[in-house]
């Protein structure tokens, strides 16, 4: 089964907002950027994404990653705003079981992780691929 689901953001959610963007972190490290194989830095983008469920809108904040060789909110202002996620996709870590030091199983994974090509300001989407509340 794949574990990468690429996923329609007009068709998921009722908004997207961008709340903010930080470098991310290799991990145990307080100051050193992460980058991908090919040397381009890594973000987190967090974002308020707003979806109905069971008739009602819910709202929950997601950490996105990005990688790109500068600030995503940089094109953005800075500024919360709605927002299109291109290439937005949902991945699950595999359910895996190890032993601690102590020798005693751990279950680790079975969580999902999120990842985006990029960020744009909802405004700079054409209109075929907003949902309803973007558009207003």
């Amino acid at each position: 089964m794949p574990a990468i689901f690429h996923v329609d953001q007009a068709a998921t959610f009722r908004m997207v907002m961008f709340l903010s963007s930080s470098p991310k972190l290799v991990f145990g490290s307080q100051t050193q950027q992460d980058v991908t194989s090919d040397g381009t830095p890594k973000w987190v983008v967090e974002v308020v994404a707003g979806f109905e469920q069971f008739g009602r809108v819910t709202n929950e904040v997601l950490k996105i990653g990005v990688a790109s060789h500068r600030d995503p909110a940089e094109a953005l202002g800075g500024m919360p705003q709605p927002v299109h996620l291109n290439g937005f996709r949902v991945g699950v870590a595999p359910v895996e079981t190890k032993k601690d030091k102590n020798g005693n199983d751990v279950v680790r994974g079975g969580t999902a992780w999120y990842a985006a090509d990029g960020i744009v300001a909802a405004n700079a989407v054409p209109a075929s691929r907003k949902t309803a509340s973007q558009e207003g």
